[in-house]
């Protein structure tokens, strides 16, 4: 049969990566919405638990390397199949904490194993290996779950915590997520489009990467690791890495000091990431037509103007929620677009392992928010230089993006690149 009469499996696995990355990532936000409920069971500060959500953030970040490798190796299903399990154990693990190192264990390293199977290193780099001329597009589709699961789920964890206790809500987590997330790793995801017999996009005869990029290969990952290019693109990643961590860490409870009801607050982390489910999308449709990078570029400038207008004027709850409209919307018009820019740069091959080392800022280096947003409230009372600091890393981070410059082939010529003809290749 002609591949082009045939339903395109791509979709199907981008409906699974999908669901994979609305319920994987609830590993990660869960605590952010028991927040208050488990600060006034254990009486553990605001940087207790930062402290954790660091800990965890930052062996995310380095898991993020092997799960990238993972990805590109053993494949997408497997990876995603482990991640499901440990969503499972995890989230049982959390109902039974009731000391600190519980806290730091169950979920600074368990439940960052659940995440970085299933959130977003897989499902990124497992919708650019489908897609290339549609990458940014796909890109913002799977990308847009983490910011729906955010939004739907966060707020009704947090009512939930409260009528029910946190604990029974854990054991409900636990099998909300990881039995759905095996079923579709087993059943429905694929690795590679060759591997069901097709190719990206559903094309048969595609064009290839774009970005500096031969027709017939991608970059080896250690000579892709040496360019200007790859780094830039690591702190800017990085720099709003540690705004967001930050800000989704501390958003619910912040709104609770605002004069928020408990039951209420995690209402904030909706208005956070639910505008922005449109713009990732709308974000991925605007930089596979105008470019990538000038699509990032206008997200991070949009969130720069936002956390400086929250600096001046965020004291009460309303304002919170404009600002957490407005940031969300900056943030998920460009955060989708790197893996989809790495693809353009360097190729979809490797794309798992070069987006898993780019993680590793957002998690290392952004890992840091939860902390500094904890300890600079536990000093001074307030917020509001945490959001200082945060118009300086987006300020930075603007500067960053204006350096990175498309690959020349004259200058790069001296890197090696992969012939999609050798044995492992692919165009």
């Amino acid at each position: 049969m002609n591949e082009n009469k045939r339903v395109f499996y791509g979709w199907w696995v981008l409906a699974g990566l999908f669901v994979v990355g609305v319920l994987g990532p609830m590993a990660r936000y869960g605590l952010s919405a028991f927040f208050p409920a488990v600060s006034s069971e254990l009486g553990w500060s605001r940087s207790m638990i930062g402290t954790a959500q660091s800990v965890s953030l930052w062996a995310y970040s380095v898991l993020s390397i092997l799960t990238g490798w993972m990805i590109d190796k053993i494949g997408s299903r497997r990876t995603i199949f482990i991640g499901g399990f440990f969503c499972l154990v995890g989230w049982l693990l959390m109902s039974t904490m009731s000391s600190l190192w519980q806290l730091y264990i169950y979920y600074g390293l368990v439940m960052a194993i659940a995440v970085s199977n299933t959130h977003l290193v897989p499902v990124q780099a497992t919708s650019r290996k489908w897609f290339v001329k549609r990458a940014g597009l796909a890109g913002g589709i799977v990308g847009s779950a983490f910011a729906l699961g955010t939004a739907a789920f966060s707020p009704v964890l947090t009512s939930m915590a409260e009528m029910f206790g946190w604990r029974s809500v854990s054991v409900f987590g636990a099998f909300l997520t990881g039995i759905p997330i095996m079923l579709l790793a087993y059943f429905v995801i694929r690795d590679t489009p060759e591997s069901v017999g097709q190719h990206p996009d559903g094309i048969e005869a595609m064009s290839h990467d774009t970005g500096r990029v031969s027709p017939r290969g991608a970059w080896i990952v250690r000579d892709a690791l040496r360019t200007r290019q790859f780094w830039l693109l690591f702190t800017v990643y990085s720099l709003l890495g540690m705004v967001y961590n930050g800000l989704l860490a501390h958003l619910v409870i912040w709104g609770v000091d605002l004069g928020s009801r408990v039951a209420a607050a995690g209402l904030f982390v909706t208005l956070f990431n639910g505008p922005s489910i449109i713009a990732r999308v709308t974000g991925g449709i605007a930089g596979d037509r105008y470019g990538k990078r000038r699509i990032i570029l206008i997200g991070t400038s949009f969130a720069l103007a936002a956390a400086f207008a929250g600096w001046l004027a965020i004291d009460s709850p309303a304002m919170l929620v404009a600002f957490a409209v407005v940031v969300g919307l900056g943030i998920g018009f460009s955060n989708t677009l790197f893996a989809p820019y790495l693809g353009d740069l360097f190729g979809r091959e490797n794309v798992g392992s070069l987006f898993g080392v780019l993680t590793l800022g957002w998690g290392l280096i952004g890992g840091l928010g939860p902390m500094l947003w904890g300890t600079i409230f536990d000093a001074t009372g307030s917020y509001r230089p945490a959001l200082l600091l945060s118009v300086g890393c987006y300020a930075l981070a603007v500067v960053m993006l204006l350096l990175v410059r498309p690959l020349r082939t004259g200058a790069d010529s001296r890197f090696k690149i992969r012939d999609s003809r050798s044995p492992g290749g692919q165009p």
